[in-house]
């Protein structure tokens, strides 16, 4: 029973939108910037939605059937987080969540099974980290231009090695067309390239973070991203994966929140 309703909340996308919210607090924590709450419920409702709608709105236009009351509750609740703090934004934002918005419906269309930039080879991962990495560095605009692309670069480095594990695990269910680094590098080119991106994303936390201890809270979390892929099966139960990986933007956030209170 524990592991179906694990399953139906990693299914229910909320865990992957408090994971893409929690990564874009962290963002600006450690440049010791305030996130309006506003801001925070764009990100967190759009995001929700966004994952709902890979997960339930394309697969109910493409297979024909309706979506059931618990998903459309949950739809209903994604969009209105996400206009009520949509709506307090600046024409910038919008158009920055239009961009963002635009990428997804493209990333999976509703037109017929296997259309999208998903299933360009090859792509699907750098199209996730694109649109992860906005949403976390958008708001640090004012940063001096130097420091702000070390920080965006930063956000891609730990996206794509986040997204890795789930790679992995799906190495066995991609169609061999789609060329997912897996298929490409194999397991354990994979996990060499993800390493190297792990120590680059720890080399840019200790140029790019406001405080040592931002640093080391953030080079902590990427060891334990590092331990993650090393241990990572391809047999494991894709819940039990999805909810190791995405829990570890929030556990990163609640330590540098911490950090940035007592310290």
């Amino acid at each position: 029973m524990k592991h179906i309703n694990l399953r139906l909340y990693i299914k229910s996308s909320l865990h992957v939108a408090l994971s893409l919210w929690a990564f874009c607090c962290v963002f600006a924590i450690q440049q010791e910037l305030d996130l309006a709450v506003s801001l925070q419920c764009a990100i967190f409702g759009f995001g929700w939605f966004a994952y709902q709608y890979f997960h339930f709105i394309v697969p109910a236009l493409v297979e024909k059937r309706r979506i059931n009351l618990p998903q459309a509750i949950m739809l209903l609740s994604a969009i209105t987080i996400g206009f009520y703090g949509l709506v307090a934004q600046t024409t910038t934002v919008w158009l920055i969540f239009v961009f963002v918005g635009v990428i997804t419906t493209l990333y999976a269309l509703p037109f017929g099974a296997h259309m999208g930039l998903r299933y360009v080879p090859s792509l699907k991962i750098f199209i996730v980290a694109l649109c992860w990495s906005v949403l976390a560095t958008f708001s640090l605009y004012d940063l001096p231009s130097v420091h702000f692309a070390l920080v965006a670069s930063k956000a891609i480095l730990w996206v794509l090695a986040l997204i890795v594990p789930l790679e992995i695990h799906d190495l066995n269910r991609d169609a061999p067309s789609l060329k997912t680094l897996p298929q490409v590098l194999g397991v354990s080119g994979v996990k060499l390239l993800s390493y190297a991106l792990i120590l680059m994303a720890a080399v840019l936390a200790l140029m790019t973070s406001t405080s040592v201890t931002f640093a080391w809270v953030e080079i902590g979390m990427l060891a334990v991203l590092g331990i993650l892929i090393f241990k990572v099966k391809t047999d494991r139960p894709k819940h039990i994966t999805s909810l190791l990986v995405e829990a570890i933007p929030v556990f990163w956030l609640a330590l540098s929140y911490v950090a940035f209170t007592y310290c």
